[in-house]
C-alpha cells in the first residue's frame, strides 16, 4: 500500500474565534494550493449556544460574551474543514457533560469528549479535555445541576478514570491532543527561550509544577507521533527522545499513581487551592492574558474553600494528592451499577434515588461484570510504544493578532487505510469502544476516590501504571467487531441535533447579557478580586470587564432568565451507549425540555 500524509491544521486556544480561525485556514489554502484534510483545535473552544452555556462557562464573568459558536450551531454558517476539539477549561461544562463520549456540537464540529481515540484516514487521533488540579484528580463526577461555584469549574478538571481509561490502549496511537501540556515537557525543548517569553513560568518549573503529571503519564506510557497542546498561551516545541523518559527529567510521576504509603498526612501535599502552590497549571501572572487558572468562575458563596481530603477504607486520611490505588475499593466507593442510576429531585435536593422501572433505558445492559473465572495464567500487557520512534510536541498561543496560533503539518498515515476513499471521516476506533465496554461499570459517580477494578494489574515497568489484563480486553473487542464492526469500518454518524435554543440571528456577538456589567451580581461572587489561584482570580474586579462594550440592549440589564440548572438532552450520547449496550449514567441526571421555555433559555 503506497504511503500518504495528511495535512492537518492545529490550532491552540480557542476563546470562541472560529470565524476568524477559519478565515486564516482557507487563506493559508488558497496561497499554497493545497487542501488541508482536519483542524484539530486544542482546547477553551467555548461552545456556547445561550445564555445558559454563558452563565456555566468556567470563566470570570468580565470575559464573557456569546460569541459566532451558535451561528454554527444553527446551521447559519458552516465549517468549511473538518474540525475535532478536546475541552479546556474555559468551557460550558454543561454543554461539554451532555458530550461525555463525544459527539458533534455542531455540523462538521467533533467534540472528542472527556477522553476517547477515533479514526480518520488512517490516523489514530486520542484526546484528553480539561486541566490537572490535584485536588480533584481522584474524585468521580459528582457535578449535578444546578451547577453553581466551584463545581463549573471542577467539571473542566481531569479525573484519574479518564486517565485510567486512556492507559488501557494497547495499539500505537499517532496524535495526542490535550489541552495541558505535559509535565517536564519544557526539559526536552528550548528552555531558555520560553523563559525569556514567559519568565513568569521559571517557579513552576523550578517546583516541577508546569503542566499535567497525568499527561506526563500518557505520554510516557503511549509515545504517540505527535502531541498537541495549548492552555499556556505561548507556542513551544520539544521532542522527546526513543531511548530518552521524562524520568530523566527528575520527574516525580503522577501522584495517585505512586503507591505510597496512605498513612501519609493530607497536609504534606502543596499549599491548598486558595494559596495556589501545587495545582500544576503553570499559571504565572501576566496582567495581558485572560486567567489561565480555572478558578475564576462565580460562587454564590463566597470565597472558594480548599475540597476536604478523601478518607481511605479502615477511616485514616489519604493525602488528597496522592490516592494509593492499589488498596481494594472501600464499601462505599461511588462504583454505579446500571440498575442504579442516580437522579435528582430538585435543584436543591441533594438525595439520589433508583427511577422507577418505566424510567429505565429499555436498552439490554451487556456491560462486563467482575464475576468471570479467574484466569489462571500469568496476564500479559502489550506496549503501545514504537520502538525507535520520538514524540514530538507542539503547543500553540491562542487565537490573537500577532500570536503563533495555528500551524500546518503534515503527517505521514502509518496505518491502513482504504485509497479509494477521497472524501475522509472519522471513524470509530474499535480497541477504544472495547476500553469504554471494560470502564464503563466502573464510572465513579461521587467525590469518593476512585479505585482501579480489582482485575486491574499494576505493570512492573516504569510507569508502573493499573491494566486490564490483555485477555478481558479482547473479550471485549470480540464484542465490538461482531457487533459494532461486522461490515468493516464504521464512520461516526453526522447525527447532530439541535437541541437547545438560540439568541435572536441579530445578536452581536459581543452580547453578554449583562453578566459583565456593574450591575450584575456583587463583587464577592468570583470574576476578579486580586491575585492566589482562588476562586476570584487575577486582574480586576468585575465591574471593570465589558461594562461599557457592545451597546445593545441586551447588555442593558442583569439576566433573568433560566440558569445552568439542567442538561439539555443529547440524542448522540443515547445512540451511542445504546450502540454498545452502556447505561447513559452521567447525562440522564437530569435533563430538561428545551423547548417547554423562551428563547434564553
Amino acid at each position: 500500500m503506497p504511503k500518504r500524509s495528511l495535512r492537518i491544521a492545529v490550532e491552540g486556544c480557542c476563546h470562541g474565534m472560529l470565524d476568524d480561525i477559519y478565515k486564516q485556514l482557507l487563506i493559508k489554502q488558497e496561497q499554497t494550493g493545497k487542501k488541508i484534510d482536519l483542524l484539530i483545535i486544542c482546547g477553551d473552544f467555548q461552545a456556547i449556544r445561550n445564555i445558559t452555556d454563558l452563565k456555566c462557562m468556567s470563566c470570570p464573568d468580565k470575559y464573557k460574551q456569546i460569541g459566532g459558536f451558535h451561528r454554527y450551531y444553527t446551521g447559519e454558517r458552516r465549517a468549511p474543514i473538518l474540525t475535532m476539539f478536546v475541552g479546556g477549561n474555559h468551557e460550558a461544562g454543561n454543554h461539554m457533560r451532555e458530550l461525555y463520549y463525544g459527539g458533534w456540537v455542531a455540523p462538521n464540529i467533533f467534540y472528542m469528549g472527556g477522553s476517547s481515540v477515533v479514526r480518520f484516514g488512517g490516523l489514530r487521533i486520542g484526546g484528553i479535555s480539561g486541566i490537572f488540579k490535584d485536588f480533584d484528580f481522584a474524585k468521580g463526577y459528582y457535578e449535578q445541576p444546578p451547577f453553581r461555584g466551584h463545581s463549573r469549574a471542577s467539571m473542566h478538571h481531569v479525573r484519574s478514570f479518564e486517565i485510567f481509561k486512556m492507559l488501557q490502549i494497547r495499539n500505537p496511537l499517532d496524535i495526542v491532543v490535550s489541552h495541558d501540556w505535559p509535565q517536564k515537557i519544557e526539559s526536552f525543548g528550548d528552555t531558555a527561550n520560553l523563559l525569556a517569553r514567559k519568565p513568569f513560568f521559571k517557579a513552576d518549573i523550578e517546583k516541577n509544577e508546569l503542566g499535567s503529571p497525568a499527561n506526563a503519564l500518557l505520554m510516557e506510557r503511549l509515545r504517540p507521533k505527535w502531541w498537541f497542546s495549548a492552555h499556556l498561551h505561548v507556542r513551544f516545541t520539544a521532542k522527546l527522545g526513543p531511548s530518552e523518559t521524562i524520568y530523566d527529567k527528575g520527574w516525580n510521576g503522577v501522584p495517585p499513581y505512586d503507591n505510597i504509603s496512605k498513612n501519609e498526612p493530607a497536609s504534606s501535599i502543596g499549599a491548598d487551592p486558595v494559596a495556589g502552590a501545587g495545582t500544576g497549571t503553570g499559571a504565572g501572572t501576566n496582567n495581558d492574558e485572560i486567567a489561565i487558572d480555572s478558578f475564576s468562575d462565580d460562587d454564590e458563596t463566597g470565597a472558594q474553600q480548599a475540597p476536604d481530603a478523601p478518607s481511605s477504607p479502615d477511616g485514616s486520611k489519604f493525602n488528597r494528592a496522592r490516592i494509593p490505588l492499589n488498596l481494594p475499593p472501600p464499601k462505599n466507593t461511588d462504583i454505579v451499577s446500571v440498575a442504579d442510576v442516580p437522579t435528582q429531585n430538585s435543584e436543591h435536593d441533594e438525595e439520589q434515588h433508583t427511577p422507577p422501572p418505566q424510567q429505565q433505558d429499555e436498552t439490554k445492559i451487556e456491560t462486563p461484570t467482575e464475576d468471570d473465572p479467574v484466569d489462571s495464567e500469568e496476564p500479559t500487557f502489550a506496549d503501545p510504544r514504537v520502538p525507535g520512534r520520538s514524540t514530538e510536541f507542539l503547543a500553540l498561543d491562542k487565537c490573537l493578532p500577532r500570536r503563533q496560533f495555528m500551524e500546518v503539518i503534515d503527517v505521514e498515515v502509518c496505518g491502513d487505510y482504504d485509497p479509494n476513499v477521497k472524501h475522509l471521516q472519522l471513524e470509530y476506533d474499535p480497541e477504544w469502544l472495547a476500553i469504554l465496554r471494560l470502564c464503563q461499570q466502573h464510572i465513579p459517580t461521587g467525590e469518593s476516590p476512585f479505585f482501579p477494578p480489582e482485575k486491574a494489574v499494576f505493570t512492573g515497568d516504569a510507569p508502573s501504571v493499573p491494566l486490564f489484563p490483555d485477555r478481558l480486553l479482547n473479550q471485549e473487542l470480540e464484542w465490538v467487531n461482531a457487533n459494532v464492526f461486522a461490515d468493516g469500518p464504521v464512520f461516526i454518524p453526522p447525527n447532530f441535533v439541535q437541541m437547545a435554543p438560540v439568541p435572536p440571528r441579530e445578536t452581536p456577538d459581543s452580547a453578554h447579557f449583562g453578566l459583565a456589567t456593574k450591575d450584575y451580581g456583587s463583587s464577592t461572587r468570583g470574576g476578579g478580586g486580586g491575585g492566589g489561584r482562588g476562586r476570584g482570580g487575577r486582574g480586576a474586579s468585575r465591574g471593570q470587564g465589558r461594562q461599557n462594550r457592545g451597546g445593545n440592549w441586551l447588555d442593558s440589564k442583569p439576566w433573568e432568565g433560566q440558569l445552568p440548572y439542567f442538561l439539555y438532552p443529547s440524542p448522540q450520547t443515547d445512540d451511542f451507549c445504546r450502540m454498545l449496550g452502556l447505561q447513559n449514567i452521567l447525562t440522564r441526571r437530569q435533563q430538561y425540555d428545551p423547548f417547554s421555555n423562551n428563547v434564553f433559555s
